[in-house]
Order: structure tokens, then sequence, then C-alpha cells
């Protein structure tokens, strides 16, 4: 039976949403879906071996690192890559456990943001989300040259041992642990695929986590904004500039028109707290983890003497530095477009209305001028937050370089 009624056709933001992790996440089977059938096999599959391959890693690197702290530039190059992984592991299963909530989740910012039909609304959702995909593709990026550079390096170095012609040794991507057997031919391959692999799973696991974390954070933004220009239009349309009170009929239209933003901005805050509570041990273990993962690559990039790993390193502290500033910003974005609501309650036409109406606004303001941010125990995400760990970083460093 053909359906004579007409589709109303995708907004523009429609091409954008999660464009980037989307991508990162489908490859390493986190992508949230909830269909009547659960999760596709294969997306279970390409799961099982992420988790397999990034916890091999992490746990033979972190242990490499442990039992050679007698040389503290070995210890590193295991710690820093080990460490990343580790907290992809946590990511990888915290989206896998909790696939149902993200996917809820990711549905009612769908709702949200398919909503605004106005082209005024849609030009800034897109060029938030634009935003979101750009800086998602750099963090992709830099991990992308990071892994490639840990894994071109034992290969630079065998081709150019067997051009002049010096005796050749074992060089593995990573400093890890692993059985004996695994490092000799003829398994030797598979394990150098398998660690590669290890290290374009972390790759796109945190790049899919810290990716849909940002775009979360600007989509919420986005509908924050939202609700500011439909409260600077419900005044607009009202004409009020030509009289000194608002009639009856006027402060009706206000309330009622007030109330679907009421509605609007009461959901907006319920979402972003509960992506604050699906994210809260993620964000926590990220930032506990970012200044010792800046620290230990900025010492390796200076007391390496290879110029190769220090190019290794170059790439990698680019990536940190990445991934902690999307957390940031992305925090940063929620926490003054959520205040920006009380600004715009303030500069409107409130002392026009009747006391109903003020009292209702009133209750707006008051909610708007607590902030809404991506809190998680002892930090919040913000751009003075991202100097902070920066300036710890630095006292680290010059702690570190005492003992050298």
């Amino acid at each position: 039976m053909i359906d004579g009624g007409e589709r109303k056709p995708k907004p523009a933001i429609a091409g954008h949403f999660f464009r980037i992790p989307r991508l990162s996440g489908r490859i390493v089977g986190i992508w949230p879906e909830a269909g009547a059938r659960g999760r596709p096999w294969y997306t279970n599959l390409l799961f099982a071996f992420a988790f397999a391959v990034v916890l091999m890693g992490a746990v033979g690197e972190c242990s490499y690192g442990f039992l050679h702290l007698d040389n503290l530039v070995v210890a590193l190059e295991a710690f820093c890559p080990g460490t990343t992984k580790a907290v992809c592991v946590l990511k990888l299963w915290v989206f896998f456990s909790s696939n149902r909530q993200w996917a809820s989740l990711v549905q009612r910012m769908k709702v949200m943001l398919w909503a605004a039909r106005r082209e005024e609304g849609q030009r800034m959702l897109v060029s938030l989300a634009t935003t979101a995909s750009n800086l998602s593709l750099l963090l992709l990026c830099s991990g992308t040259m990071t892994n490639t550079a840990f894994n071109s390096q034992p290969l630079i170095m065998g081709f150019y041992r067997w051009f002049f012609e010096l005796p050749g040794q074992i060089d593995l991507p990573f400093n890890i642990i692993l059985p004996e057997f695994a490092v000799q031919a003829p398994l030797f391959p598979l394990t150098y695929v398998l660690l590669t692999a290890s290290g374009a799973c972390t790759v796109f696991v945190f790049s899919f986590v810290d990716g849909f974390f940002l775009c979360s954070c600007l989509y919420i933004c986005g509908v924050f904004r939202l609700v500011q220009q439909d409260i600077r239009r419900i005044f607009a349309d009202l004409h009020g500039d030509t009289v000194d009170v608002f009639t009856e009929a006027m402060n009706v239209e206000v309330r009622r028109r007030l109330a679907g933003v009421v509605e609007r901005h009461n959901a907006i805050i319920d979402m972003c707290t509960d992506l604050t509570r699906q994210f809260t041990v993620i964000v926590l273990m990220h930032f506990l983890s970012a200044a010792f993962v800046l620290c230990s690559t900025i010492l390796d990039i200076m007391l390496n003497t290879s110029s190769l790993s220090g190019l290794t390193y170059i790439c990698y502290s680019i990536a940190a530095l990445t991934q902690l500033f999307l957390y940031c910003f992305g925090g940063n974005h929620v926490g003054e477009s959520s205040a920006a609501v009380a600004d715009v309650l303030y500069d409107i036409e409130w002392y026009k209305c009747d006391a109903r109406t003020r009292k209702m606004i009133l209750m707006i303001l008051r909610r708007s001028q607590r902030a809404k941010t991506i809190a998680v125990p002892f930090f919040t995400p913000s751009l003075p937050a991202f100097g902070s760990i920066l300036s710890t970083t630095g006292s680290y460093i010059t702690l570190l370089k005492t003992f050298l």
C-alpha cells in the first residue's frame, strides 16, 4: 500500500548528527543501538575483538612499566599507551553494558534537535555540529598519526638495520610483556598485527567516546540557545514596544508560550543530568589520568634520544591535549549556554507583565541562574579546569626532573 501523505524533510542538522563518533563507534561495535531484536551479532563480535586486544595492550604495557621502574624512560614509554588503553577498556565496557541507556539518550537528543524547524535555529545547530565534527576529526587524526608512528618505528628501524647489514633484533610497536612463543616465528607477524589492531581500536574507542561527549555537550548547548531564541521571540511577536503595560490578552499569550518553554527547559536539564550520570566514571577516570599521561609524554620527549621516538611522543602529546580539550570545551559550552537563559530572561520586557506572568518568569529565572554543568566528583569539565590540569602537569614535570 502506497502512503499518499508527504513525509517531512529531514532538518539540516540530520546530516551532521554524531558524524565522526558514529563512524568510530560502529568500527569497535559500541555505537548505541536499541532495536526490537537487540544488538546485531556482528556488533557484539566487533566489540569482543576490540575489548580483547585493548585489554591485552593495557595489561601487558602497564605490567612492563612496573617491571622496568629502574629505567624511567623505558617505564614511561610503556605507561603512556598502557594508561590510555586502560581508560579505553573502561570506556568500552561502560558503553557496551549500558547500550540501551545510551541509545535512549541519543534518541531524546535527536527528537529535540529535529523539533527545531526554523531556519535560524537550524543554522545555529549546524554551526555547533560542524565545530563538534571538526574537533572530533582532529582527535581521530591525531590518534591515528600517533598509532601509525608507534607501529612504523620498528619497521623503519628494521629496514635501517637490514639496509646497512647490522645485526637484527625483535622490535614490537609497544613495550609490552607477552609469552615467549608470541614473539618468535611463526607467530611474530600475527602478534605484530594484533598489537597494531590494539592501537587502532584504542584510537577508535577514544575518538568515539570523547567525540560523543563533545557532540552531546554542543547539542545541549544548541537546544539551550533555541530556548533563548524562543523566549526573545515570545516578546518580539507581541510588539510590546507599542504599549507601556501588557493587556490581559497579551499576558495570557505570554504565559501560554512560556509554559512550552518551561517544559522544554526542564527536559533539557533532565537530559543533561542523565548525560552527566552516564559519563561520571568515564570523565572522572579521564581527568585523574590526564595529568599523568601529559606529564609522561612530555618527559618522554625531553628524555628520549631517538628522533623517531621523539616524533611519536609529539603526536601522542597532541592527541592527549586534544582529548582533554574536548571534554573541557564541551563542558564549558553547556555551563555558559545554561546560564545565558537567565540573562535573556532579565533582558526581556518582563516589567510590562502582570504579577502572575512575572512569577512565572521569575521561576524560570531562578532555575536558570543555577547553571547546569557536567560535574563529576572533584572535577567540572571547563576551560579553567583545562588550564589547571596543564599547570598541574608542569608541576609534575618539574618535580620528576629533580629525580633525574
